[in-house]
């Protein structure tokens, strides 16, 4: 067998070295023991593998270890995470240090003991430098372990690195943030501190963005993020700081294009697989500030629906797990498969445990039958994800909604007078999101109801109608963005947009050119709230922060609309060109405070697109 070797440092291929009947043959071998690779390593060793687990770090756990993140933010339950995390709670109640949430130390000790006990043979301080290939078939892995060169065959890898670094090696198709300007979301520093004698993580902090994959960008976050005033009280007299997680807190990262591939636009239309191997469960939690730039579905469900914290449950598929044109290999984790929009969803550490679950399973089944992961037959797979509660019926729910600090399941609405009492509500955002469900005969309803003596009727469904892109919407929506509707609904626990921001989005999704001077207007005085206060929420809590939005989804719709209208380029060209030397633009430039990362970069990224 003559193999090959793919590196990132290696233009071509090469011929590998050594004698590859002298290496060692494993069934086996998982790139990353974070998040994702333990519980794939653990499950495919229980199944009786001999598994090979590489990690850089000097520890295994990924964020939950390494990364100090104490908690769960939604996620299922069920799997084998929940075994290793109920021996973490038992430690704690036998005198380890109590903590909120889940000692990360007790589930370092926790997570490395059961790989060891389930055979997982570990080598830390570990980096990948190549893969060994026979044609488009993954053989094997050579890495570098205290200075010396290492390689190892395996029947399956599994690229759980976070940033498809196996993948990227071998030539995989890749994705990387969205489509506007490439950017990801921002990226976290938690700093564990004790507070009254427990320890606490109160402090977790989104510090900005960065590109994870430069190695000097990643070390000056690391910096950065210890540095900042919110981690440096001057009072230390009820606080004592523990230090800084070594591990940031990524949200993002590059994906694989896989067999299949979890989209939100699929989402929305009810094109979900019928073959789950776990589910995420989760809001579409994006930390970006600068919603202005992101998709139209994305836009039509948190800025003209204000939906961010309405929680959907999406099953995803081993074909996401799968990267296409390849053999012998699979992903797990956040790399997985799943677009930019629902990423932000396919991603919490409960969800991401799960994942190594199930791909560990899916490579115990192909390697024990003795065939390709994609021919591993799903009703026995499925068998045993259900088996451990990786996989669970109960998770198949529609949407939640959240009322009086309760959850409580939602259904989308489909009678007309459902809707229109929900359009009359303080909680608008089903009701509008359900009539662009159902378009058809709730769109006549909702033309009808424009003229409802009801205020909130009338705009709440112009709103639906700028879903539907029923252009009857539009006398009303320029009324609101004129008046910078200030109204802003409840229907999520946080993250609902004034109804003015949501009309000035919807005016540039229908590309009216009959607004064009009430955007222009906007772009001028971006900070004129006349007179009304905002209700500030954690990703919105300055006047100039609102200013922003305005003046970014104001910019974008006049980009939308210049592009539909040839004769209107010039004007609106050189409107924008006034508003990027505005003071107000340049303010969000030059910002130097704590929390303007977020504009300055969006700003700069703005620039770059309307030139």
């Amino acid at each position: 067998m003559l193999l090959r070797i793919k590196s990132q440092n290696r233009q071509e291929n090469i011929s590998f070295p050594g004698a590859v009947c002298e290496l060692p043959v494993y069934d086996l071998i998982v790139a990353g023991l974070g998040t994702a690779g333990v519980y794939a390593a653990l499950t495919a060793a229980r199944y009786g593998l001999r598994v090979l687990g590489i990690e850089k770090l000097n520890c295994c756990g990924g964020t939950g270890t390494a990364g100090d993140v104490h908690g769960y933010y939604f996620g299922t339950p069920g799997g084998i995470y929940e075994e290793l995390d109920d021996k973490v709670r038992e430690m704690e109640e036998a005198g380890y240090m109590p903590v909120v949430g889940l000692n990360p130390e007790a589930k370092k000790f926790i997570c490395e003991q059961a790989l060891v006990e389930s055979g997982v043979e570990i080598h830390y301080e570990s980096r990948v430098t190549g893969v060994l290939m026979e044609e488009n078939t993954i053989r094997g892995l050579c890495w570098v372990e205290n200075g010396e060169e290492k390689a190892a065959l395996a029947k399956i890898t599994l690229d759980c690195t976070g940033e498809s670094g196996i993948c990227e090696m071998i030539g995989c198709r890749m994705e990387r943030g969205r489509a506007f300007d490439g950017q990801i979301q921002p990226y976290s520093v938690v700093q564990p501190e004790i507070i009254n004698g427990l320890v606490e993580f109160y402090h977790y902090l989104d510090c900005g963005y960065m590109d994870a994959l430069d190695a000097g960008e990643y070390a000056k976050a690391c910096v950065n993020g210890a540095c900042l005033p919110h981690y440096n009280p001057e009072d230390y007299s009820t606080r004592r700081i523990l230090g800084i997680s070594m591990l940031l807190g990524l949200r993002e990262g590059r994906r694989i294009m896989g067999e299949e591939t979890v989209e939100l636009s699929d989402y929305f239309k009810d094109r979900v697989t019928d073959h789950p191997v776990f589910y995420a469960y989760s809001n579409l939690d994006n930390h970006g500030r600068d919603l202005a730039f992101e998709s139209e579905g994305l836009q039509d469900w948190m800025v003209a629906a204000s939906l961010w914290g309405i929680n959907i449950s999406v099953p995803v598929p081993l074909g996401s797990c799968i990267p296409q044109g390849y053999e012998g290999i699979l992903a797990a984790g956040r790399n997985i498969s799943i677009g930019h929009d629902i990423a932000s969803c396919v991603r919490q550490r409960r969800d991401m445990q799960k994942c190594g679950e199930a791909v560990g399973c899916a490579a115990a089944l192909a390697i024990q039958k003795g065939i390709s992961v994609r021919e591993v037959p799903y009703e026995e797979l499925r068998e045993r994800l259900l088996a451990t509660g990786c996989l669970r019926e109960t998770d198949a729910v529609g949407i939640w909604d959240i009322e009086d600090g309760k959850w409580y399941r939602s259904a989308w609405l489909d009678r007309a007078e459902d809707i229109y009492q929900g359009l009359k509500s303080h909680k608008p955002g089903i009701a509008i999101w359900s009539a662009g469900r159902i378009g058809g005969f709730v769109e006549q309803q909702l033309e009808e109801w424009l003229s409802d003596s009801d205020q909130n009727v009338a705009r709440n469904s112009a709103l639906a109608l700028g879903i539907l892109g029923n252009r009857k919407a539009l006398p009303i929506l320029r009324c609101m963005a004129e008046e910078r509707d200030p109204y802003v609904p409840c229907t999520s626990r946080k993250y609902n947009q004034p109804r003015g921001l949501s009309a000035v989005y919807l005016l540039g999704r229908l590309k009216d050119s009959e607004a064009v001077g009430i955007l222009e207007r906007i772009l001028e005085t971006p900070e004129d709230d006349r007179g009304q206060e905002y209700r500030y929420d954690q990703f919105i809590r300055t006047k100039k922060e609102y200013g922003f939005q305005f003046f970014t989804h104001a910019a974008m719709a006049l980009s939308r609309i210049r592009a539909a209208y040839p004769e209107l380029e010039e004007e609106i060209t050189g409107k924008l060109k006034e508003a990027m030397k505005s003071p107000f633009f340049e303010s969000l430039l030059g910002d130097t405070a704590e929390d303007a990362i977020y504009i300055r970069v969006a700003a700069g990224n703005m620039r770059k697109f309307l030139k």
